[in-house]
């Protein structure tokens, strides 16, 4: 027994085991970062990690959102594009007009375009991994 509690110790200091953090994945990452009120509303700020390969030209999202009773109160189209390949890109945009408490949830609903250079359009809501670091839930 305490030669496999041994080994298992071991693999987890090597990092044989470990698990590759979202950083190395493949694919597309978008996190909700921040959110904070301003002179001209609710500001979020977005991390997108593009480990697909190619840098994106076109790449635009489709969110929906939703008060603190759950229910839809706006839509949203943003166009976050360039992407460059292996790289996290920050991008901020205006998300309501009022104040950042009137947003409970946001919803990816859809990325309507998506695109790498000289390339035909891609599915890239399929392969993407949302996150949110503030009181906002985010998903799919």
């Amino acid at each position: 027994m305490r030669l496999a509690t041994a080994f298992i110790v071991l693999l987890l200091a090597t990092g044989i085991w470990a698990a590759p953090t979202p950083a190395e994945a493949n694919g597309l990452t978008l996190e909700l970062n921040k959110v904070a009120d301003g002179p001209q509303g609710c500001l979020a700020t977005v991390l997108i990690g593009n480990r697909l390969g190619r840098t994106l030209d076109r790449f635009r999202l489709d969110l929906v959102l939703f008060n603190g009773k759950g229910v839809l109160f706006d839509r949203i189209l943003i166009d976050l594009a360039p992407l460059p390949h292996g790289r996290t890109t920050v991008a901020s945009f205006p998300l309501v007009p009022g104040t950042c408490t009137g947003v409970s949830r946001i919803l990816l609903q859809d990325v309507p375009a998506c695109r790498a250079e000289g390339q035909k359009e891609m599915d890239c809501l399929s392969g993407i991994a949302v996150s949110s670091r503030t009181g906002i839930e985010f998903g799919m």
